[in-house]
């Protein structure tokens, strides 16, 4: 992480703040993301996705997210999810899988999903296994200039209660050299129906630090926040060569 943090300008990530952003880790590359949202002064939820690449335009990962801290008298500091089968399961520790298609020099598509479960069984909490599937479609006609959308499936381990099915929707546009503008949906009226709007700071050539306000869709039941995502690549924007191209 040293290593990582004294490098150069960053160019690409792996995610907007909640959907992929389809961008390709390089072969024998890594990928790392560290994501916090703050509901009041009370409540916080970290999520951690870690990527490797394999070439020939697939990746693999890990993700460990749902890691929910509740400060409230009563409530659980790291708080597991027993009995309540309307929520997601928490903590979540998933393997990822992607694969990248180039349709042109400014459009591209992937395929995804990341399948895993709950590996802690406090409180008589029953371990399940769950996925979230989507293919992403990207149109991207200058650096830092992006547009994504596509359809997702999953189901009730991931999303907790309500549709099992929708759209994810983002994009980017700089504001300044090292300023993006940066935001995603997702749509629905589950546990991960929000947007997020904000912006990230191109600090290193390898380090991007990036601040939003989440905020609920309607009728979800969500609650609005603010997210803090630290990004590290390990490796310089002129290794990510397109994703024909391993």
């Amino acid at each position: 992480m040293l290593f990582l943090l004294l490098a150069r300008t960053a160019q690409a990530q792996q995610n907007l703040f909640n959907i992929p952003a389809g961008d390709l880790t390089p072969a024998g590359k890594v990928f790392y993301q560290h994501q916090t949202n703050v509901y009041g002064t009370h409540e916080l939820e970290s999520k951690n996705h870690f990527v490797y690449g394999l070439g020939r335009g697939w990746e693999a990962g890990l993700n460990v997210v749902n890691i929910k801290m509740d400060f409230r008298n009563g409530g659980d500091v790291f708080a597991v999810n027993r009995h309540d089968s309307s929520r997601p399961l928490k903590p979540l520790v998933q393997l990822t899988g992607q694969k990248f298609f180039e349709l042109s020099p400014t459009l591209s598509t992937s395929l995804g999903t990341q399948v895993g479960t709950n590996p802690l069984r406090f409180g008589g909490a029953a371990r399940q296994l769950t996925h979230f599937s989507y293919n992403t479609w990207v149109w991207s006609p200058r650096p830092h200039v992006k547009v994504v959308a596509g359809p997702y499936l999953s189901d009730r381990g991931t999303l907790g209660a309500g549709n099992r099915a929708g759209v994810l929707v983002g994009a980017e546009y700089p504001l300044a050299k090292k300023v993006l503008l940066m935001g995603d949906f997702i749509s629905g009226r589950n546990a991960t129906s929000v947007s997020v709007l904000g912006i990230n700071y191109l600090a290193t050539r390898r380090v991007q630090l990036c601040l939003g306000a989440l905020l609920p869709n309607p009728g979800s039941q969500n609650r609005a926040g603010v997210v803090f995502e630290l990004n590290l690549l390990g490796y310089d924007a002129e290794d990510n060569a397109p994703p024909g191209g391993h």
